[in-house]
């Protein structure tokens, strides 16, 4: 199995800073921006979801998500990441954020759970800088060693990974309704 820094097999961006968007560009209906209280585990949770007009989307659209990319905490839990689906292509990312496009080298659903994986969160929180408050940023992110098989072994890495998280979200779905409609 080929080792390839990160930087080479994908476009690492940190999220619009404060001079570029302010709490007051937050809109009541528009597009959403996912902040480090949103990543969850596959997916975004969608809880207070501030939202930008489309002039503000246009203005700021290198930071629009698309398909396949991945979103982290770049701030404090520096470890968490979430992928982008389809369901969630063109939401923005905040400044407390990174966002890891991959190139067509790799499967982007492969590199989302390499970075699920224990040890890379370990290596992750280990190459944080800041004492009080952990950080990471796009040169140490571009710097990670990306265990890359085949693109068919990644793919079936991906598809198995992927039926599991599956399950449990539909098992999560299904305790929540049985929480909430007792019989």
């Amino acid at each position: 199995m080929e080792k390839i820094l990160l930087g080479s097999i994908a476009d690492i961006q940190t999220g619009p800073f404060g001079s570029q968007l302010h709490k007051e560009d937050y809109v009541q209906d528009g597009t959403p921006i996912v902040t480090v209280e949103h990543l969850g585990n596959r997916v975004f949770t969608e809880q207070n979801l501030p939202m930008v007009s489309d002039a503000d989307k246009e203005r700021l659209n290198k930071y629009v998500l698309s398909d396949g990319d991945i979103v982290f905490s770049r701030v404090g839990s520096v470890d968490r990441c979430s992928y982008v689906d389809s369901n969630h292509s063109g939401w923005m990312f905040s400044g407390r954020c990174l966002r890891v496009r991959p190139y067509n080298a790799i499967y982007p659903l492969y590199l989302y759970y390499f970075f699920c994986m224990e040890s890379t969160k370990r290596f992750v929180r280990n190459i944080a800088v800041g004492a009080t408050m952990p950080s990471i940023n796009t040169k140490l992110m571009g710097e990670i060693e990306v265990s890359v098989p085949s693109i068919d072994t990644q793919k079936r890495i991906a598809a198995i990974l992927s039926s599991i998280d599956d399950k449990i979200e539909l098992n999560t779905a299904i305790n929540l309704l049985l929480f909430v409609k007792p019989f």
